[in-house]
């Protein structure tokens, strides 16, 4: 049986320290908050809570921050993200933006 996750020492020996790893982790969060936002979403539109569809639309615009913040951080230490990991936590975003505007559009921050 091969390991599948990297462990600290091989994420060492490839040269990636906790840095590394985390910079890689961190395309991958605005996934999370993809899914908190939508959850949220849901949650307020069942019980009509409308603080709940606000909240929704914070959460969704914190999942860009990240991008954005962990954009600048790979400019300035002039680091490639794992590209699949980058684009699927980008698209991931833009389709809940989409399907959030369209359902959630009224509540949206700039509105």
């Amino acid at each position: 049986m091969g390991q599948t996750e990297s462990s600290p020492e091989q994420a060492r020996q490839e040269g990636k320290g906790a840095s590394g790893t985390l910079f890689d982790a961190l395309w991958g969060v605005p996934i999370v908050f993809a899914l908190l936002s939508a959850l949220v979403y849901i949650k307020a539109d069942n019980d009509d809570w409308e603080l709940g569809r606000e909240l929704a639309w914070w959460a969704y615009l914190a999942g860009w921050a990240l991008v954005v913040l962990t954009a600048g951080w790979a400019a300035a230490t002039r680091r490639k993200p794992k590209w699949s990991t980058a684009l699927t936590g980008v698209a991931l975003l833009v389709a809940a933006g989409v399907l959030q505007f369209a359902a959630n559009g009224d509540a949206a921050p700039w509105s």
